[in-house]
């Protein structure tokens, strides 16, 4: 079984885990098996000094592979397995060929074991420990050394049952969790596409139910007022208008939209006094405080200039330029001279602008229309 290296994202987090583990194992095995060939050196009487150096160096040597296994990625790889359990067993008779019968390798066979755990499973894992309890034992009797110590042999065995069992656990519990995520994800998406698959029925209810109270009703009234051409133009704009506002509210991104308010006011001056305004708006914005009171400024332009200019188009044009919004009621009626008014335009109109911070300013000529501009700072 083959294994990425420890920093591949695609790697599992407990074999992860595991890799490190295995790494410090074979670490703490070859810091062990130094230390005990040292004292060999310094303590030993008749070894055969060669041996002994040469297993620090194989031991050396194996570790040194066995971490650039890990960063190869080829830790959990057959042949791998293989040639650390041939190194294993060269070492494992370093006692015997070097005449030291306290056996210099110290943990580094169990080092092998915890490969044996990661690269396999529990079975061939214990077979690994039968196999290296087995070995230790003939060692251990070519030597002429006591039961007590022959016997000693058989903790592989434990080791091994130990280790692939923990390994094994680990495994199992991340692929339950793995199981378990993608169960919950699973649930997710489809949970998701139900709220997805209510919203659009929920959506397409709303939408029918606009065409049969708006476009429905309105076809009706057309049809009962076909003689009537003025009637008819006025209800076909009226459709048209709450058309194009039913557009607007699905493309704004915005739950309370300055555009749609700006609408649902011209709709009812429109409505009201029966005049017909073109209206530009460019742009749209969150509603709020000062917006509305522009919206009311607006309202109140529009409704002065259908009740007095005696026009029956008024223009309507707004836009948000960089930090700044910008509206213009004209009209091409009666106009009047702004020095003779009275004080209800500057209460209705630029006052509720200034009190949020904005300007309106109202230019009129007789004979000539009005237009009322209103500007205010966004920021």
């Amino acid at each position: 079984m083959a294994h990425a290296p420890e920093g591949d994202a695609a790697l599992p987090p407990v074999n992860q885990t595991l890799i490190r583990v295995v790494l410090l194992m074979r670490l703490l095995g070859w810091v062990w098996l130094v230390i005990l060939g040292l004292v060999a050196l310094t303590t030993g009487e008749g070894i055969d000094v060669g041996v002994v150096v040469g297993t620090m160096v194989v031991a050396t040597a194996g570790t040194a592979v066995t971490w650039l296994a890990v960063r190869r990625g080829f830790l959990g790889q057959p042949w791998y397995l293989i040639f650390d359990g041939a190194v294993t067993l060269l070492l494992a008779t370093s006692g015997w060929l070097s005449g030291y019968g306290e056996f210099i390798t110290g943990g580094y066979p169990a080092s092998w074991l915890f490969i044996v755990a990661y690269a396999t499973n529990l079975p061939r894992t214990t077979l690994a420990g039968l196999a290296a309890s087995a070995v230790f034992g003939l060692l251990h009797a070519e030597m002429g050394l006591d039961a007590t110590r022959a016997f000693s042999s058989l903790q592989f065995i434990v080791f091994a049952v130990v280790v692939g069992w923990g390994f094994d656990a680990l495994r199992q519990r991340e692929r339950l969790r793995i199981a378990a995520e993608q169960e919950r994800a699973e649930a997710e998406s489809e949970l998701a596409s139900e709220q997805e698959r209510s919203a659009r029925l929920r959506e397409r209810s709303v939408i029918a139910r606009q065409l049969h109270d708006s476009v429905l009703q309105t076809l009706k009234l057309i049809s009962a007022s076909a003689g009537d051409a003025t009637e008819v133009r006025y209800l076909a704009r009226v459709q048209e208008r709450d058309l194009r506002r039913t557009i607007n509210e699905y493309q704004s991104p915005f739950d309370d939209s300055f555009r749609a308010r700006l609408l649902d006011a011209r709709a009812g001056v429109e409505d009201r006094y029966r005049v017909e305004i073109e209206q530009v708006i460019k742009d749209d914005a969150e509603m709020d405080d000062r917006l509305r009171a522009v919206v009311d400024a607006v309202t109140e332009a529009m409704s002065n200039a259908a009740r007095h200019s005696g026009a029956q188009k008024i223009d309507l044009f707004a836009q948000i330029q960089g930090d700044a919004l910008e509206v213009s009621v004209r009209d091409r009626g009666k106009g009047f001279d702004p020095e003779l008014a009275g004080t209800g335009i500057s209460f209705s109109i630029v006052d509720r602008v200034g009190t949020v911070g904005g300007t309106a300013e109202i230019k009129s000529t007789p004979g000539r229309g009005t237009e009322v501009l209103i500007s205010l700072p966004l920021t």
